[in-house]
């Protein structure tokens, strides 16, 4: 029986890991465990700081939620790993802007 997409929501790879780890033992698919192992194995932060951070970003910055979910996956350090996250859209940040979100970011850092 085909699914019906009900809503569409970015999510960083530690909510995806939290989401998989409420599934019981017998439920997860081959692909579902994998996801979670990745998941388990590379999220930067806690499922409920990488929301936070992720609600930061878009609502202090001008980063669309997209780029918000990839900057919380990365976690950049320097201003060179973040431009290189944010130029792909082709908007143009001023290196004051992309020190203030690294700044966020390490508010957020474990």
């Amino acid at each position: 029986m085909p699914r019906k997409i009900l809503e569409v929501t970015e999510v960083t790879v530690a909510e995806v890991g939290k989401i998989l780890e409420r599934a019981k033992e017998g439920e997860l698919g081959e692909f579902q465990r994998r996801v979670l192992e990745y998941a388990q194995k590379f999220s930067k932060l806690k499922a409920d700081k990488a929301k936070k951070l992720m609600k930061e970003l878009t609502s202090s910055f001008p980063v669309e939620s997209k780029e918000a979910a990839q900057i919380v996956n990365c976690m950049p350090k320097t201003v060179g790993e973040l431009r290189a996250i944010l130029t792909v859209k082709g908007k143009i940040y001023t290196t004051e802007q992309l020190q203030e979100i690294i700044k966020t970011i390490d508010k957020y850092r474990d």
